[in-house]
């Protein structure tokens, strides 16, 4: 995300945590001496880019204010690392204990931590609202995006990727002799991690593009040099998008496009596809709660996590209010797309009733 736009958000109630460089396995995202200094004495932290806007909002509603920061995004591993102290510096250091993150955390529980499902998000599977087809199975897109080569573990390793055109994919589509053109998150996302998980996946085709988070330039993909952009100098996002709104304008191009994002990126433009027949509606994501096997196949918990480092005040002050205004909290959470896990118009609701605790820490929550 582009810090210049972050940074009027920076009179927002926030927490008060030192902000983390990024990096990633899959491309050089390496912070110079400027970006630094625009995070470092403002304060931030990291999580799920797919939970921004959420976030964002959450933290504007917060009364009396915690302190002054800026939500950064970037990515659950990114989040993930900064709780852990498993990251680049400064983040080999346990810099914040809060992470919003669209996956559980990794590994084993270790003492203190604490996994926190707030809601439900599907992961969609978006083209533009004019293409024709409108189901795909989960073995097509696995297929496109991932291939049909198999590693030593029997994982989709990104090889024999013989998916090129919209007529080996699904039939009755828009222009089924054209190539598919497809787009990813990169590695440090929550989001690729749980598509990769549910569709056997350990690597992608080389022909996906990546989109990335540059905090100078906005969302970028991979190829473009780092605090430059083609996709914001060729109006296609805007700097101030969160990766996940970009991968929504991304879908909307024109046809052949296909992408994966959080239902936070569709907009009037793209179209959700059903995926074996199950499209992601409410009903079928909150499915996954109560008949997993029938629920949208990319249907998943987002979470807020917890890291066992030393809280400072105004994160205690952020996850206090969230423990004492779970209505509030959850109304950022569906005002921004996201679903309750529990229906609202039914008797016995209770906000932020996802069972609680994930599956990393399960008897270990502050919800």
């Amino acid at each position: 995300m582009n810090t210049t736009g972050k940074l009027v958000l920076s009179a927002l109630s926030v927490l008060g945590l030192a902000a983390c460089a990024v990096s990633s396995t899959d491309e050089a995202e390496v912070l110079d001496e400027s970006q630094e200094a625009l995070i470092a004495p403002n304060g931030g932290f990291y999580g799920s880019d797919t939970l921004f806007n959420a976030i964002t909002d959450a933290l504007t509603r917060v009364s009396p204010p915690p302190g002054t920061i800026t939500y950064l995004g970037t990515g659950s591993g990114k989040g993930e690392q900064c709780l852990e102290g498993t990251g680049s510096a400064p983040c080999n250091a346990k810099v914040q204990t809060i992470a919003p993150m669209s996956r559980d955390l990794a590994g084993s529980c270790d003492l203190g931590q604490k996994s926190n499902r707030v809601a439900l998000d599907g992961i969609a599977v978006l083209t533009k609202s004019t293409q024709a087809a409108s189901n795909l199975t989960s073995t097509d897109v696995a297929d496109a995006f991932c291939g049909t080569g198999l590693d030593g573990s029997g994982k989709r390793n990104g090889s024999v990727c013989n998916d090129d055109l919209w007529s080996e994919i699904v039939s009755g589509a828009s222009n089924p002799s054209n190539a598919i053109q497809l787009y990813r998150r990169d590695d440090l996302s929550g989001t690729t991690e749980v598509f990769k998980e549910k569709n056997n996946c350990s690597a992608f085709c080389p022909s996906v593009k990546i989109v990335v988070d540059d905090l100078t330039a906005g969302p970028r993909l991979s190829t473009d040099a780092a605090g430059t952009s083609s996709l914001v100098s060729g109006g296609t996002c805007t700097a101030s998008d969160s990766v996940t709104d970009c991968m929504g304008k991304i879908a909307a191009v024109n046809n052949d496009r296909l992408v994966y994002a959080g239902l936070d990126a569709a907009n009037a433009s793209n179209k959700q596809l059903s995926i074996d027949s199950v499209a992601p509606t409410t009903a079928n994501i909150r499915l996954l709660i109560s008949s997993p096997g029938t629920a949208y196949k990319y249907a998943r918990f987002l979470y807020l996590n917890e890291g066992n480092g030393t809280r400072a005040t105004p994160e205690t002050n952020f996850i206090n209010w969230i423990i004492s205004n779970k209505a509030n909290f959850e109304d950022a959470l569906t005002d921004a797309g996201f679903i309750s896990c529990k229906d609202p118009t039914l008797p016995g609701y209770l906000p932020l009733a996802c069972g609680s605790t994930g599956t990393t820490c399960p008897r270990n929550s502050s919800l």
